[in-house]
This record gives C-alpha cells, structure tokens and sequence, in this order.
C-alpha cells in the first residue's frame, strides 16, 4: 500500500465538489442516491477514525464515486468508469494538480464490486470498504429486498442476491476496523437469511 500522503490543501474545494456531485444524485433513491453517499461517509468517518488517512481525500473520492450511475445504462458502462472520467474532468476546472486527481479517480475505480476493485492507497481502500458495508447489516437487507422489488422480483431472488452477492463482501473488505464491522453486519445478514427459509418452510 502505497504511504499516505497530506491531502489538506483540498479542504477549500470540497463544498464545490459536494455542489457538483449533488446533481448527480438527485434523481435516485435511498438506493444509490444521496442517502446512499451520506451512509458511506457516515461509515467511512468511523473507519478514518481508527485507521487513519486523509480525511479530504476520502470525502472527496466518496462525494464522486457513484456519480456516474445516472449515464450507466445509456453508456454501457461500469459506473465507476463513468464517475472517474466524469469526475477528472471537473476536478481539472478547479485547477486540480494531475497527483490529486490520479489520487481521486484511483478512490472511484477502485470501491467498484463488479469491475473487482483493488484498491492500493489507504483512502481508496476506506472507501471501498465503508461502500461495501452500506450493503451490509440492517440496511444491506433494505437494499436487496428494495432493489429486487423494483424488479418485481420475489423472495427466491432476494436469496440468490444474498448468496451471489452480499455474503461475499466480507473477504472483500481490506482493513482490520472494517473487517469487525462487516463480521457484525454479515451475522444480520446471515440472521434474516436463517428467519426467512424457516419461515417459508411452514408454508411447504
């Protein structure tokens, strides 16, 4: 892993950065919307608290790592491809140095599940994991359950989305603190998983 590195000077730009991002989640729901990134930074302040790294680094990758979902579909592209373009772009209309912005788009390609991220630096890895752990525990389980009901899909399908999904997050989370937290919300997961096939066993 790369040595961590002071990131201070960005603090000034990141209420920019937060005005641009906003946009881009507007039209979205607690899924991947502004909800969604709230939770992230909420998780990602209790990692930095006991693992360290710059703080501005991380909110800024976080601020713009999903930015790129509204043009996913249109695009046929990862979302993570998307944000770090997207996202380099603007950071260069702030006179961003090419360090600072390689530092940034290296946080947003790196937290992708699907593209197999694998983040180097500190805050990409905090990044990575506090997305990962937004879709664990108590709301991991709104997620799936939401995601699939907005594809008119059932309770065989929230399963397999657990299965083939969401229970693999824990090997894929990089520092020590995330790894306790996701062991605590991987046990809730499991928990509804358990309740659920014993409830519809009594309907066999």
């Amino acid at each position: 892993m790369k040595a961590n590195l002071n990131f201070d000077h960005i603090t000034p730009f990141i209420p920019k950065i937060i005005e641009f991002a906003t946009e881009f989640y507007m039209e979205f729901d607690g899924l991947h919307g502004l909800p969604h990134v709230k939770r992230v930074l909420q998780n990602a302040q209790r990692i930095h608290a006991h693992e360290g790294g710059s703080w501005p680094l991380i909110e800024s990758i976080i601020w713009l790592h999903d930015i790129g979902r509204i043009d996913e579909v249109k695009k046929k592209k990862n979302h993570a491809i998307i944000s770090a373009k997207s996202a380099g772009e603007f950071l260069k209309t702030l006179n961003f140095s090419s360090q600072d912005i390689q530092e940034i788009r290296h946080g947003i390609l790196g937290h992708s599940f699907s593209m197999g991220g694998k983040p180097q630096t500190l805050e990409a890895q905090i990044t990575s994991d506090a997305d990962k752990l937004d879709a664990l525990g108590a709301v991991g389980i709104f997620r799936v359950c939401a995601y699939q009901g907005q594809k008119k899909l059932g309770i065989s399908e929230v399963i397999a989305h657990i299965d083939e999904k969401i229970l693999k997050l824990e090997n894929q989370i990089f520092l020590d603190y995330s790894k306790k937290l996701a062991k605590e919300r991987t046990k809730i997961i499991l928990d509804f998983k358990k309740q659920l096939k014993d409830e519809l066993t009594e309907y066999v």
